[in-house]
């Protein structure tokens, strides 16, 4: 080693180990695209893929600008990818393809005219290099500004290795003339579609006073969520099932929407009288608690109780009206894990 070169690492080593350096988080993943898909590296061969390069200074070599480390050096240790010539490339093989659209370098170190200038990131297809980005003229002064710096493109094709190819950097005579600290790869994330679209299964429905029934919604896509509510509750309510049961007599709209937008279909509910005024069974329930409630009900009633008490469980109510002076209308509430039993007597 010449007297010159040996001088020059010595100065180079002694202002790196002055340097107050820190690590950070990997990027995070933003809005459509992935986290970094490069595990950190110990070594140029992973089991996940391996780091290359055109050339490397004996402590920088390739692995060094995957090692999770964002500066050029932490800890009195290098932490980058550098090569004594002015140009050069610096590669990553996935084992298996990947469809990168994004990538991220960070080149944070007291040398910033070792960062590149001119390059092109570079899919690599069996035979040849397909260029799928390319920046010009990024000086010294741009990465000081902002020595993390982020590129996306438009790609769908699957290749396993990629490479940023420096045809030029801002050095001018260092040891390392050219240096990559870090360099992160991500996959575009399709985003889920919006909800479209929601229908009912049913544009009317006609109800009996105190009898219950389903209106289905059909939604595009079907993992939206939909909010249903009544615009009349004295005539007919539903519950986030879709669930509608009849109160009074008239005529309301149920309306289903869908989440946080303003797409929503209605059903026209029409809530009818009995057309007789008299009862079919009497509904005797016996409570946990030992206390009988008997309810004088129709068939239809009887029905949508019978039919209810199949399907619900827990803390699911089944409400009934009657009438008890001096009061307009009572309503009562059966908790369905409250029940013990019940009796039917028709007449």
């Amino acid at each position: 080693m010449s007297k010159l070169l040996k001088n020059g690492f010595i100065f180079l080593a002694l202002i790196l180990l002055a340097i107050v350096s820190f690590s950070v988080e990997d990027a995070q993943a933003e809005d459509g695209y992935s986290e970094n898909l490069i595990p950190k590296m110990t070594s140029d061969i992973s089991e996940y893929g391996k780091a290359s390069s055109s050339s490397n200074f004996g402590s920088t070599p390739s692995w060094k600008a995957f090692d999770g480390v964002l500066t050029y050096m932490d800890g009195g240790n290098f932490h980058a990818w550098g090569t004594s010539e002015k140009s050069g490339w610096l590669a990553y093989e996935f084992t298996t393809p990947k469809a990168i659209s994004k990538y991220v370098m960070y080149n944070k170190g007291t040398w910033p005219e070792q960062f590149p200038n001119t390059w092109t990131f570079e899919a690599w297809d069996g035979s040849n290099w397909i260029v799928l980005d390319s920046h010009s003229n990024v000086t010294a002064d741009d990465w000081v500004k902002n020595p993390e710096q982020s590129f996306t493109f438009e790609n769908t094709n699957f290749y396993n290795k990629y490479r940023v190819n420096v045809t030029l950097t801002n050095s001018t005579r260092l040891i390392v003339n050219t240096a990559i600290s870090e360099l992160q790869m991500m996959e575009k994330i399709s985003t889920p579609s919006n909800p479209k679209s929601i229908l009912l299964d049913r544009n009317v429905l006609e109800l009996l006073e105190g009898s219950q029934d389903k209106l289905i919604a059909t939604i595009t896509p079907d993992t939206a969520k939909v909010i249903w509510s009544s615009s009349d509750e004295s005539i007919a309510t539903v519950d986030q099932d879709g669930n509608v049961t009849a109160v009074s007599e008239g005529e309301v709209i149920i309306t289903a929407k869908i989440e946080e937008t303003n797409i929503s279909a209605t059903s026209t509910v029409i809530v009818k009288k009995p057309n007789n005024e008299f009862s079919n069974a009497i509904l005797s329930i016996t409570l946990v608690n030992g206390i009988t409630k008997e309810y004088d009900v129709t068939n239809t009633v009887l029905n949508n109780y019978l039919n209810w008490f199949d399907s619900a469980k827990g803390t699911s109510t089944f409400k009934f009206s009657k009438t008890i002076s001096p009061y307009k209308k009572v309503t009562e509430y059966i908790v369905h894990d409250k029940i013990a039993s019940f009796e039917v007597r028709e007449y």
